[in-house]
């Protein structure tokens, strides 16, 4: 499956149940409070943290065979003595949509890997569970996933993990194992609890996932790939702006348009792709950003990229039926003008 974000728009959210059995009259359910529904989440899933554990000691001393996957059960009869989830995770707070929500991140296996960042292209195996019900969805072969079209709380859940530094390895079967010069394993393992309010929160894909529904991932993490997906030569971390995780802020859409700058080749909507407004060598290697004016905004974020009162996109030359841009140098300094503040 393709997670579906769930900063989807919603306009107008009317969800319908059936008055009963004499009256088939649709009834709208208030949508909920994002700060009040981030509580009740969290009240949950710190419950069922202090009421169940993992297989944790299978991955302390792998039995022959293991398959380095997570199991939860509850912590009662023959397991009384297990150590509760709530001890081993760590957690994450974040701000969405004038609520704070928490993720809580458990380590099974660190990997060896380069830590992942929450905007890098994936490689894993997972399974996504509603917290204490139903498997809504999984995959048990590697796949890619690309992270910011995932849900918020998976993308920021799997940040810092590592995968295999070894890559894989084809084995006489010719399958392929990720383990390292001795044999063992050495991808990372994990689960992250997930709140509502990082999740789907009132817009599930599909009738599996609850409304306002707690989820945990359990995932295997083999690889992962620093990415730029608007090919702009701005690796797509540095283009969250405020570095807080989520890259659908308004401060990460500099021109407002529909494209965040992350998948924006014109993050400034100037007429100057951001490609021609950052340092580059002779052979087009990203090199660093220009501040032409230096007012403290860099070029490919700024609509007057000279400083002069008149913005780039009135300093350069579109033909609306070729597409093609030129750059007129007005008094043949050999600076275009609109990065000439005396042209």
């Amino acid at each position: 499956m393709t997670f579906k974000n769930y900063l989807s728009v919603l306009a107008v959210l009317v969800l319908f149940i059936s008055c009963g059995e004499d009256d088939n009259t649709p009834e709208a359910i208030p949508f909920r409070d994002r700060g009040e529904q981030s509580i009740t989440d969290d009240a949950f899933i710190r419950e069922y943290l202090e009421t169940h554990f993992y297989n944790y000691e299978e991955f302390a001393n792998p039995p022959e065979n293991f398959d380095y996957e997570i199991r939860f059960d509850t912590i009662a009869g023959n397991n009384a003595d297990k150590t509760p989830l709530i001890q081993q995770v760590e957690s994450k707070t974040y701000d969405r949509f004038e609520a704070s929500n928490t993720l809580y991140i458990l380590t099974a296996r660190e990997g060896t890997g380069a830590p992942t960042s929450q905007v890098d292209s994936t490689f894993v195996t997972y399974r996504g569970e509603n917290i204490g019900s139903n498997v809504f969805d999984g995959a048990t072969n590697p796949i890619w996933f690309n992270l910011p079209a995932t849900i918020d709380g998976f993308a920021n859940g799997i940040e810092g993990a590592r995968g295999s530094a070894s890559g894989p390895t084809v084995q006489d079967d010719g399958s392929v194992e990720y383990i390292d010069e001795d044999g063992v394993p050495d991808y990372g393992v994990g689960a992250v609890f997930i709140p509502s309010g990082l999740g789907y929160f009132a817009q599930p894909p599909n009738s599996d996932i609850g409304i306002y529904s707690s989820l945990v991932f359990t995932f295997s993490l083999y690889a992962s790939i620093v990415t730029d997906h608007d090919g702009d030569g701005i690796l797509t971390i540095d283009e969250d702006i405020d570095g807080n995780g989520f890259l659908f802020d308004d401060i990460d859409n500099t021109d407002g348009d529909v494209q965040a700058n992350f998948n924006d080749p014109d993050d400034d909507n100037d007429g100057v792709t951001t490609r021609l407004e950052t340092m580059r060598d002779d052979e087009g290697n990203f090199l660093g950003l220009i501040d032409t004016d230096n007012d403290g905004t860099f070029d490919h974020l700024d609509t007057d990229d000279d400083g002069d009162g008149i913005d780039t996109v009135d300093e350069i030359t579109i033909n609306f039926n070729t597409g093609e841009i030129t750059y007129p140098d007005t008094d043949g300094d050999g600076t275009p003008d609109y990065l000439d503040s005396d042209s």
